[in-house]
């Protein structure tokens, strides 16, 4: 409104200079300085109104963003009360693991997990629990969260290369008949699912992983198994590219 008003009156003043001579009444300088500054002002008001459309335009986006954190915020915030609510039965998928050092006669304890893939139920574990540089291990044998009752699986294949984090373990056991599902779209880990002897739910961090906990799952916030705690975590992936492999 402001803009037309003075587009207006400059228009007014033309019309007036060119149809009267002004020289008789008053310096035509007078006119031109007021024009000019009109015209600075006008100048003005249509940058501070270019400005604001900036400025909303912004704003819009920034809601937009804020809309879209939301939504992704809701989505998160389904997918932990999911796994608050499914705690306990993802935590009957984790084993206590126990074995006995064929060299020394050592006995030692880990964590494992079972997990379904393609209609069976797999027990899966670190390499290195099964041989590490003290020899390899024997007797295994395993129980569930919330159980007494010991599994003795069939061992069907282990790599223990820890340094490359090549470092898994699958068995086998018609007795085992629940597992964790498995999440292969590379989403971000969060928890490690531990045993009743060691922490039964921690933030998954690398530099913080302690004796025991080698071959806990490692879930991410929908509780789904992403890899094995090892000593950085074992792409599922390659679990499961084993099984496939297995004859």
């Amino acid at each position: 409104m402001k803009k037309t008003t003075i587009l207006a009156f400059i228009v007014s003043i033309i019309f007036l200079v060119g149809c009267v001579n002004l020289d008789e009444y008053v310096p035509l300088e007078k006119y031109n300085s007021e024009i000019s500054e009109l015209e600075n002002k006008l100048e003005e008001s249509s940058n501070i109104i270019d400005n604001n459309d900036i400025e909303i335009l912004g704003l819009k986006q920034e809601v937009n963003t804020l809309e879209n954190d939301l939504e992704l915020k809701g989505v998160e915030l389904e997918k932990y009360r999911s796994l608050a609510n499914n705690f306990n039965e993802l935590l009957s998928s984790v084993y206590y693991g126990w074995a006995i050092n064929n060299i020394g006669g050592v006995e030692d304890g880990f964590t494992a997990f079972s997990m379904e893939y393609k209609g069976k139920f797999y027990i899966a574990t670190a390499g290195h629990c099964v041989e590490n540089e003290y020899g390899k291990f024997s007797n295994f044998k395993f129980k569930a969260n919330f159980s007494d009752i010991w599994v003795y699986p069939k061992l069907l294949i282990y790599e223990n290369d820890f340094d490359n984090n090549i470092d898994y373990a699958i068995f086998y056991s018609d007795k085992v008949i629940n597992g964790l599902n498995f999440d292969i779209n590379n989403s971000y880990p969060k928890f490690i699912l531990g045993n009743g002897d060691n922490n039964i739910l921690k933030e998954f961090d690398k530099y913080n992983l302690i004796e025991g906990e080698s071959g806990s799952p490692v879930v991410g916030i929908n509780g789904q198994v992403m890899g094995i705690a090892t000593g950085n975590f074992v792409d599922i992936d390659i679990v499961l590219e084993a099984i496939d492999n297995l004859k």
